[in-house]
């Protein structure tokens, strides 16, 4: 079909040329919105995006840390369940999710500024 051959599911989960579908330009548009929110508007300092809502004390203690990563060094765990327990509001936004199941990259906050993640 067309889809195999070049559709949408081929480019976000093969060939690596897309980041994401989505059911319409709607969605497409609020995730490029919620996307260039993490970004700087410049190269200064002074322009770097800063997230004044977040709720998260950067000081708190994170309890679940204790279990989600399991004694044996062999044991698989969810790196994401890791990831949201340690930025602000759980909020993660990740590039290219259906690329490779191994390996998360993301942009989150923390203490209300903006962080790359790169995880596995």
């Amino acid at each position: 079909t067309k889809e195999n051959l070049g559709g949408s599911a081929v480019h976000t989960t093969t060939s690596g040329v897309a980041h994401g579908t989505f059911q319409n330009d709607i969605d497409a548009i609020k995730a490029m919105r919620r996307f260039i929110a993490f970004l700087p508007t410049s190269n200064d300092k002074a322009s770097l995006p800063i997230n004044l809502h977040a709720t998260d004390d950067p000081n708190r203690l994170v309890p679940a840390l204790d279990n989600l990563i399991p004694d044996d060094p062999n044991t698989p765990y969810d790196m994401k369940d890791l990831i949201q327990e340690v930025v602000d509001d759980r909020d993660i936004f990740e590039i290219m999710p259906k690329i490779s199941s191994n390996i998360v990259t993301a942009f989150a906050r923390m203490d209300g500024h903006t962080v790359g993640i790169v995880a596995n």
